[in-house]
């Protein structure tokens, strides 16, 4: 596995898991503790996809502003229908020796919303909400990113309310 694969990986399990609370106690193990518990473990059945970007050189400002309005708007409109459950869009400092500065992440509500999101985007692409606020001016991202990893795909483990 490519260093910058693996240290995304790390990374991704360290913010999973900074979040995580301590174990719980006094409850058997086949019951939950809380109704908080209850709804985790029902979303234990989400998906996450990952994906780890190279902005060109001077980019990474545009590429931001681009993933701003159209990634995280179609992925507004997917949560909206339930298709997605949460995304985020981190950044580093453009880093050669990493190989990446923009990690994606999205969680899909279950293995059906996972595997019906190129059907669901494309929905979302063509309709007339999301060309409403899409950016019309500048270059398209992929003249503004590489992927370094694509929709790695990984399912919730630990959560402390992430």
């Amino acid at each position: 596995m490519p260093a910058s694969r693996l240290n995304a990986l790390l990374l991704l399990t360290c913010v999973i898991t900074s979040c995580a609370g301590p174990p719980r106690s006094g409850a058997p193990a086949d019951q939950p503790a809380s109704m908080a518990e209850a709804s985790a473990s029902a979303s234990s059945s989400s998906l996450w996809a990952l994906d780890l970007v190279r902005t060109r050189p001077g980019m990474q400002g545009e590429y931001l502003r681009s993933i701003e309005v159209n990634w995280g708007g179609a992925r507004h409109l997917a949560r909206e229908q339930g298709a997605v459950r949460s995304y985020l869009a981190l950044a580093a400092a453009p880093d050669s020796a990493r190989g990446w500065d923009v990690m994606l992440l999205t969680e899909y509500a279950g293995p059906t919303a996972f595997a019906e999101r190129e059907e669901t985007f494309r929905a979302i692409f063509a309709s007339p909400r999301f060309m409403a606020g899409a950016v019309s001016g500048g270059p398209p991202s992929s003249e503004l990113r590489d992927f370094i990893a694509g929709e790695v795909v990984m399912q919730k483990v630990i959560s402390g309310g992430f």
